[in-house]
């Protein structure tokens, strides 16, 4: 920018960069390989030597255009290949993906260079193959084919070097009826310093100074106004001129194109016609302030595009070219529709609108770490769960974790570390300082970004303060901690172990005997049975009321687990009803030693431990005495 205006060379690079589309950069990319080859050479397969053929089909290059200018070009290749002794082998199909990246250069005044990065292993890619049709040469294939097309592609990209160079010169020169750029004025070759072959300087380079100063004296202003309407028409904009009075006095093919309207209907003050009726007020009296003043043109107002009837919102600049008096003899501009950058902005700003309610909703704080400028910026909810103002936050992450719990920095940098270095997950419960000294809960995630050389760069997530929740937990545990100890009493309880005697144990049953507890019993009376090495257990039954086949069933495999501890189960205490109920039931209980009470089996096991049991016999004179009328016997005399 020179006193408000563009220089034609500056007004060339933009026409370079526009000729930049991703069509020319597909057919660029395809003529840099090999198209139709085909291949054969000797290979040492398992040890076997065998013919190499590949047949290669190149398919239509996918083309993307990235922030920095440069271009990622993805170009399928469908390679048949087959090997075998005599070449007679069975085909196998590869489907790879060549990608390049191919950066625009300037290299002339009007010239530019296609340069393209050097080809790794990385850049040859193969598709997962289908089911079943993997084999144990395919990995070995796979290799060589990648290797041979990396050597195709090199070496045709070191051969292009000429047809990588694209030169603007030319047309431009036709289109201004000059002579063609291929002979230099001087009969020399052009060349570069490197020797290599570059497009010639430019011939209008100075044909005409900086927008904002007057035309060469040798330079006609036809020669100007035909150079300056090329450029125009070769740009994608709305591009303009007007006296200095304000009247057009030309437009570009994109306005023509756009309002579906001849020359004579613009220019002039032909465009108020399409320029929305409430806008017409505040853009005329912005034109004429830069009119009277001399000051740049900028405003805003809507536009009505033919294609589909609508006024779109649209932005426009204006720049005065002056004379060397300093007199404006020409205005140029241009005008943007911005209609979707709108709508665009629009989306955005509602989508961060329902992003910071379900923010505030969730009770959940944001936080941004820029890694690369150490700086953390936290939402307002952020803030409010730490109680801290916003003008005393320090905003660095030096900051944020001197508020963390002493205890809990280990752990949170070891979880950092995994999550940039290794991209595991990141979520982590710390303890944060709160303004009035209390530690709080909290439990983040996050999740961070890197560039394409794999460094971390940023990291955004949302913390939640879990203080309460975690309170709540804790009470909750407890009251499951006194529960559990409440119920393994009544457990205890209601399976109670005797020892009656030295190796002889005894388990009352009182009510209902059902799955769950026949379970719990049998846990509990193998697990005392296997402690005291005990020899016998008895099972009383006396406070089973009533039975049915499955609490049988559980009392028999109770006795068959005690017998593979070792001891000898006795089951004592059934009652006549519960006796009939076993005999219609047809239950077979003769394995089974059963006695009448508690005080026979405890008799029957010491017998069978080998301890004498003599029963004590009263006196012939003490079992004959009367009894009184109260069932008492009368004392004997004296």
């Amino acid at each position: 920018m020179k006193d408000g205006g563009l220089t034609l060379e500056e007004l060339g690079r933009s026409i370079v960069d526009l000729a930049m589309t991703e069509d020319v950069i597909r057919r660029r990319a395809l003529a840099l390989l090999p198209v139709g080859r085909r291949e054969e050479r000797e290979l040492e397969v398992l040890g076997t030597p065998s013919r190499f053929t590949v047949d290669f089909q190149v398919g239509d290059p996918a083309v993307l255009r990235g922030m920095s200018g440069a271009f990622d070009v993805s170009i399928p290749h469908a390679a048949t290949v087959r090997v075998g002794a005599a070449g007679a082998a069975e085909a196998l199909r590869l489907d790879a993906t060549v990608a390049l990246r191919i950066t625009p250069r300037p290299c002339a005044p009007l010239g530019i260079f296609l340069d393209v990065a050097e080809l790794s292993a990385e850049s040859v890619i193969f598709a997962e193959p289908r089911a079943g049709a993997r084999d144990h040469l395919r990995g070995r294939v796979e290799e060589e084919v990648r290797k041979e097309l990396l050597r195709l592609v090199r070496a045709r990209i070191a051969e292009s070097r000429a047809e990588r160079t694209l030169d603007l010169e030319e047309p431009l020169v036709r289109a201004l009826g000059g002579a063609s750029w291929a002979e230099p004025l001087d009969g020399a070759p052009w060349a570069e310093p490197d020797g290599r072959d570059a497009p010639p300087p430019s011939r209008v380079r100075g044909a005409c100074g900086p927008v904002g100063e007057a035309a060469p004296q040798d330079a006609p202003i036809s020669d100007l106004d035909a150079q300056l309407r090329f450029f125009a028409n070769a740009m994608p904009l709305q591009v303009w001129t007007a006296h200095p009075d304000g009247q057009l006095n030309f437009v570009n093919r994109v306005v023509l194109d756009y309002f579906d309207r001849t020359e004579e209907q613009v220019i002039g003050e032909g465009w108020l016609a399409v320029l929305h009726p409430d806008d017409v007020p505040k853009t005329v009296a912005a034109w004429t302030r830069s009119l009277t003043t001399g000051q740049p043109y900028h405003t805003e107002f809507r536009l009505w595009r033919a294609s589909d009837q609508t006024y779109r919102e649209h932005v426009v600049s204006a720049l005065p070219q002056r004379d060397p008096a300093g007199n404006i003899f020409r205005w140029v501009g241009g005008t943007t529709d911005v209609a979707e950058l709108r709508r665009a902005e629009a989306a955005l700003r509602r989508s961060e609108a329902r992003y910071r309610l379900f923010a505030e909703a969730s009770n959940e704080g944001v936080w941004a770490w820029n890694i690369r400028e150490d700086t953390v910026e936290w939402s307002d909810r952020m803030l409010a769960m730490m109680g801290i103002r916003r003008e005393a936050w320090g905003g660095t992450f030096a900051s944020f974790f001197e508020r963390v719990h002493p205890d809990d920095r280990g752990a949170m940098q070891a979880a950092l570390r995994a999550h940039l270095d290794e991209r595991r997950p990141f979520e982590l419960e710390y303890r944060l300082r709160h303004e009035d000294g209390e530690y709080r809960d909290v439990l983040a995630r996050g999740m961070a970004e890197w560039d394409d050389k794999g460094v971390p760069f940023q990291m955004a997530g949302g913390a939640t303060d879990i203080t309460e929740k975690k309170r709540q937990q804790d009470m909750l545990n407890e009251r499951l901690e006194i529960i559990e100890q409440q119920q393994e009493a009544i457990r205890a309880l209601s399976t109670p172990i005797i020892e009656v005697w030295r190796g002889v144990l005894t388990m009352p049953v009182l009510g209902v005997l059902d799955e769950q507890r026949a379970q719990q019993m049998m846990e509990v009376l193998l697990e005392a049975v296997a402690r005291t090495r005990c020899r016998h257990a008895i099972i009383d039954l006396t406070g089973v009321s009533a039975v049915d086949a499955a609490t049988a069933d559980h009392v028999l495999r109770l006795i068959d687990a005690v017998a593979l501890l070792g001891a000898q189960g006795i089951v004592v205490g059934i009652r006549p009803e519960v006796a009939q109920t076993v005999v219609s039931l047809g239950l077979d209980l003769s394995n089974i030693k059963t006695l009448s009470n508690l005080r026979e089996a405890l008799l029957f096991a010491m017998q069978s431990s080998g301890v004498s049991v003599k029963r004590r016999r009263r006196p012939r004179a003490d079992r004959e005495r009367p009894h009184d009328a109260r069932g008492k016997r009368a004392p004997r005399d004296g």
